[in-house]
């Protein structure tokens, strides 16, 4: 509602004295506020309607008897826009529109939608203003809501410690999204892995190219989740190996829409693992050999207690070596011997005190490494132990452990058979222990990250598909000014126009054929500009519905661009104005039955 001021015109129950019985119910019952204005930079409330006490606080009374009441309670930030919609709509004689926010009587700020046409006379001049109230402090406080649930994910995202992204289920694995975490661990920049469709494969290892596009192949076949260790070249040539695990999203038909998943850098492990599998290979090429010259000595009695000497000397030479490498490692080392009455540590590394709080010689007591298993891991550690042990083949699991201190680690633990007794049965097994407790707390970052953002995702769909317009994304068509070319149609359009959102995006031409007669040629004129200047389209019209009604629509759609400033699509929403169409035709036809009373009114001095 325009600021109001003082006026020497009739009262307001003037202007309704010959029809206010029959439309005092109309006015009256529509859930928002219905005013009268004189036609002045500062406007009289001539009229308003009791719904104003329950929305604003205030009687209808207190607007007409102070003229201030509204524009002191309007927002001082907002004033400047009231001001200048409402001078532009008097100065042109178009309908005013304007959202803006206002004080409650409590004190509380509210947003309002207003919006007033003007009511001229027989000879055409303008008597006054009649217009209507919105309420749409939820609208606001509810896009406020959705735009900080915006930024929190994709701040999320963005920070996590790995790289996540979106990729199409195609052959190519086209990126639809990378976060910026793919700059740090490749070198490659966001753009880059969005502009080049095949970065992907371009990047892949020579070695491990064929096996992962075949797994890649296979995923996009079944649907099944993807998880697979690989190496990518980075720009800078080095291999960087990676985790990469990812799920395919589907939509409620079940249709495939994308692969979301989630790198995790795993070079370092790679590296640790590699070392540890040239340490072993190593120290058994020497414990080989050694023992050849050994058995070459025992040709020669005389030579014998020399060589076997030596030999001794070279193997205790290769035991402190191996000691010392085995004891430097970022890893606990281990040797294992299986009993018919117990198993046995007969070996530890220092580092476990590093690991675990235990010393060596403590993780060697009997049993004591099962007793700090965590409780939830430890049947399925022991049943692989004893798996091991009874087929001699290697052992590997990631389970908790209980240190000292009593907090928890995860432990990366594999062994493999050195030795076998007598009689074939698996004897010694050569283990180590691995940190892995980043790994597996960055890891369930990563899920609680997808699941925060699959619940947002599903937050963001509810509000698109259950507001109360149409929202629809367009493809632009400069040169097909008759063709709509939609990608999305939200629900409402069943509710609105009987045509499910398919049936739109089918149908190329339904926006032409559906126009009314009256409307076609010039909201057609409207889009074909909006395409070849690229500026927003906002325009009113009627549409014909499925069943044959006629439907009002508000269209308001605006051009989105790429970063060069290339169109991408048209994003807009339709609103059903029908039952506000009939309300101004109704206001129409009653203004023609309260002529004779607005024509006292005198023409409105401007009070700017």
């Amino acid at each position: 509602m325009p600021q109001t001021h003082p006026t020497d015109g009739p009262p307001a129950e003037g202007l309704f004295e010959s029809s206010e019985a029959l439309y005092r119910a109309l006015v009256e019952q529509v859930p928002a506020v219905v005013y009268i204005d004189s036609d002045g930079q500062r406007p009289d409330s001539i009229y308003v309607s009791p719904q104003a006490e329950r929305v604003f606080g205030y009687p209808p009374s207190a607007y007409t008897a102070d003229p201030e009441l509204w524009r002191d309670n309007t927002h001082p930030e907002d004033r400047p826009l009231v001001g200048e919609a409402w001078g532009r709509a008097r100065a042109n004689g178009e309908a005013f529109e304007c959202e803006y926010r206002v004080r409650h009587r409590d004190g509380r700020w509210l947003w309002v939608r207003d919006g007033a046409v003007p009511v001229r006379g027989a000879d055409g001049r303008i008597r006054a203003w009649q217009g209507v109230l919105h309420d749409v402090t939820a609208q606001k406080e509810a896009e406020r809501a959705l735009r900080g649930a915006e930024e929190k994910y994709r701040a999320l995202v963005e920070n996590m410690p790995a790289v996540v992204y979106l990729v199409a289920p195609d052959d190519d694995r086209r990126t639809l999204y990378v976060s910026p975490q793919v700059e740090r661990a490749l070198g490659y920049a966001r753009e880059e892995w969005l502009d080049q469709p095949d970065i992907w494969m371009e990047l892949l290892h020579p070695d491990d190219r064929e096996q992962t596009l075949a797994a890649h192949d296979a995923a996009n076949e079944t649907g099944r989740p993807w998880s697979r260790e690989y190496r990518l070249i980075a720009s800078d040539g080095r291999a960087v190996w990676f985790r990469d695990v990812a799920t395919l999203v589907r939509d409620r038909e079940g249709r495939a829409l994308h692969w979301q998943g989630v790198q995790l850098d795993i070079t370092e492990l790679k590296g640790a693992e590699e070392e540890l599998r040239r340490t072993r290979d190593d120290l058994e090429l020497r414990v080989l050999l050694r023992t050849h010259e050994l058995e070459e000595a025992n040709e020669m009695m005389a030579l014998e207690i020399a060589e076997r000497r030596r030999a001794e000397e070279d193997l205790r030479a290769a035991e402190r070596k191996y000691r010392m490498l085995a004891e430097q490692i970022p890893a606990v080392t281990y040797v294992w011997e299986t009993g018919q009455q117990a198993d046995q540590i007969v070996y530890t590394s220092p580092q476990i005190e590093r690991l675990l709080g235990y010393t060596a010689e403590e993780w060697g007591t009997s049993d004591l490494w099962t007793s700090r298993l965590h409780p939830d891991d430890r049947t399925r550690v022991l049943a692989a132990s004893l798996r091991s042990q009874t087929t001699g083949e290697s052992f590997s699991v990631e389970a908790r452990y209980l240190a000292k201190d009593g907090h928890i680690v995860w432990v990366l633990d594999e062994a493999v058979l050195l030795e076998r007794d007598r009689e074939g049965r698996p004897k010694t097994f050569h283990g180590v222990l691995l940190d892995i407790t980043t790994r597996k707390e960055a890891e369930a970052s990563a899920q609680a990250a997808e699941s925060k953002a699959t619940i947002a995702e599903a937050r963001y769909r509810t509000l698109v598909e259950q507001i109360p317009a149409m929202t629809f994304i367009e493809t632009p068509s400069p040169n097909e000014p008759f063709s709509t070319h939609l990608t999305f149609v939200s629900p409402q359009s069943e509710s609105i126009l009987g045509y499910t959102p398919q049936e739109l995006i089918d149908d190329p031409g339904h926006f032409a054929r559906l126009l009314h007669p009256d409307d076609r040629d010039r909201v057609l004129a409207a889009n074909d500009q909006a395409e070849r200047t690229r500026e927003p389209f906002d325009q009113e019209y009627r549409l014909v519905a499925k069943d044959g009604r006629v439907v009002w629509m508000h269209s308001q759609a605006v051009l989105v661009t790429d970063e060069s400033g290339s169109p991408r699509f048209w994003h807009g929403v339709a609103l059903d104005i029908t039952a506000r169409k009939e309300a101004e035709e109704n206001l129409r036809e009653l203004e023609d039955r309260y002529q004779a009373a607005l024509g006292r009114l005198g023409p409105e001095a401007d009070r700017a």
